[in-house]
């Protein structure tokens, strides 16, 4: 591999260590994020990076937000539809769309370092249209299958051999597709902005930003879509359409790829020119046997030699990351992941059964989370100009707390106050015109969980610019950001395992106490294990309170 230069205006800073001294980076990253200049404006920026005040290529970042609109519309819309499938076409149990969650969930646990490493060893198109073939391909099977249970109705006969193997399918490419997102996510929103930026903080800053808001968009309208084409005419026709805009998806996310790559020269420079592994990331796996191995026990062999391989690999890159301050920021955000407070699949079933809320007021209100979310997106730049990045980080995770806690709080009470209106534990409000909550309780709990939003995706971005900064120059950045995937799926299989042990909607309450203590520890790792670090003190700047006239 080529040796990787350091980004322009800190090379007095930090000095590249080579691939085999991890122990360096983390010295490096020390320094770099060493003191309160990085932190605070430098010649009009947030960070020490360059000013970088030249404009992005409009047409190129419009093709870049296309075709990752184009992305996670197709993720969004799968994420929502299949478990809407599974749900209408089991009505009587929720063991299928749990274990499809639960199995893709755990395929991005294990595979999410892997995924990483392809787009630190490929080059950077091949990578996205491999991904892209084998996501649509995994999405489409999906819709395929379900189709087919929607349609024949010996296949959903309880037991049949049929189901089973219909089930174990959708499953399977349930984890593909799950896989393959990671590495479309790592790729396209993490390295590719990375390096189109060039250094430049405002340009890192602007594609980000734009990039979220894809997201957001993508989360408040494709389910919006899809319940529209279930609704509208059928579940089967929603199967079969979806199908069909997944094979267009396809076609157009492989020309935009194409028309990204042209628009921005910067990505097509790759640090191994023919796309051939590189040397140190495969020293450590195991030699595959030249010739066919001659017995089932060979096999296993050579397969518990490849797995064995690839957790060293894991554990090499976890150990050398964790040694990073950024890690910190890694760990802060996947422990967000331990939460029940948002518009998911359980907390809905609890407002809706429990609280007795109408479908349109809950679709209402999730709206006003992802405008808030927006909202966030909106924010971040301005506040980012004035206090820096690593404050804004800072900020953003205890506003987002303090929003919270009225949250948690009506929940208690509503637990409280739904008790009366229920002939059981289980059932929902007996009237349809009488809510649990009174309207200043309700007010509470929604309108805390909408500002929410705000400081969630402002840390999020944050925490974002953070580690692509801090990693631009490391040779295996993505093989390293990927183990935040896997972090922040280890605690979103946590979030299922608390639900599944408090599953009474009378204990829903005590999910939503650990949800908030997620946040707060999630705090606290910011704030003491990289924050503190990097400017020294944790106590607030009192000059840039006076700038935004707080004092």
């Amino acid at each position: 591999m080529t040796s990787l230069s350091p980004r322009p205006g800190i090379q007095d800073d930090l000095k590249l260590p080579k691939m085999g001294e991890p122990e360096l980076w983390a010295q490096g990253s020390a320094s770099l994020e060493a003191g309160d200049t990085l932190d605070s404006p430098v010649n009009g920026t947030a960070s020490g990076r360059p000013p970088g005040r030249s404009t992005l290529a409009v047409q190129g970042l419009l093709s870049l937000c296309a075709l990752r609109f184009s992305s996670a519309w197709g993720e969004r819309s799968s994420a929502f539809a299949v478990y809407l499938f599974l749900v209408i076409i089991f009505p009587q149990t929720l063991v299928p769309a749990s274990a499809f969650g639960f199995c893709t969930t755990a395929s991005g646990i294990l595979f999410s370092s892997w995924a990483g490493g392809l787009v630190d060893r490929y080059k950077r198109l091949a990578v996205v249209r491999y991904a892209t073939g084998v996501q649509k391909l995994a999405t489409s099977s999906m819709y395929g299958l379900l189709l087919v249970l929607f349609k024949v109705e010996s296949a959903r006969r309880r037991g049949s051999a049929g189901l089973v193997l219909a089930m174990g399918a959708i499953v399977v490419f349930g984890c593909a597709e799950k896989v393959s997102s990671v590495c479309l996510a790592v790729s396209v929103e993490r390295e590719w902005p990375s390096v189109i930026s060039d250094g430049s903080s405002d340009k890192l800053t602007v594609m980000n930003t734009w990039l979220r808001r894809t997201d957001l968009i993508c989360d408040l309208l494709s389910p919006l879509f899809v319940s529209a084409l279930a609704a509208g005419v059928s579940y089967p026709f929603a199967a079969a359409f979806l199908t069909g805009m997944t094979v267009f998806c396809f076609g157009l996310e492989i020309f935009l790829s194409g028309l990204v790559l042209g628009r921005f020269p910067q990505l097509k420079a790759r640090e191994v020119a023919d796309g051939t592994p590189d040397a140190e990331l495969t020293s450590d796996t195991p030699a595959q046997n030249d010739g066919v191995p001659g017995s089932a026990l060979q096999r296993c062999s050579s397969a518990l030699d490849t797995m064995h391989g690839a957790i060293r690999i894991f554990a090499k890159d976890l150990n050398e990351f964790s040694k990073l301050p950024v890690f910190y920021t890694s760990l802060s955000i996947a422990s967000i992941y331990l939460t029940v407070l948002s518009f998911d699949g359980t907390m809905l079933t609890y407002l809706k059964n429990t609280l007795n809320y109408s479908d349109p007021f809950l679709a209402g209100q999730r709206a006003a989370c992802t405008f808030a979310g927006l909202l966030g997106t909106v924010l971040f730049p301005l506040v980012l100009r004035r206090i820096g990045l690593v404050r804004t980080g800072s900020w953003s995770i205890w506003f987002e707390l303090t929003c919270l806690l009225p949250v948690v709080v009506s929940i208690h009470l509503a637990t409280t106050l739904s008790t009366p209106y229920a002939g059981k534990e289980s059932q929902a409000v007996v009237s349809p015109s009488n809510h649990a909550l009174p309207p200043w309780l309700a007010a509470a709990l929604f309108g805390g969980m909408a500002l929410s939003r705000i400081g969630l995706w402002m840390f999020d971005l944050a925490q974002l610019q953070i580690l692509q900064e801090s990693l631009e120059a490391h040779p295996r950045r993505n093989r390293l950001t990927s183990i935040q995937f896997t972090l922040q799926n280890i605690f979103d299989m946590a979030k299922y395992a608390l639900t599944m042990g408090l599953a009474k909607p009378s204990q829903f309450r005590w999910a939503g106490l650990v949800s908030v203590i997620a946040v707060l520890v999630g705090g606290l790792l910011y704030v003491f294990g990289y924050a503190r670090r990097v400017r020294g003190h944790i106590a607030p700047h009192w000059k840039w309170l006076a700038k935004l006239k707080i004092i």
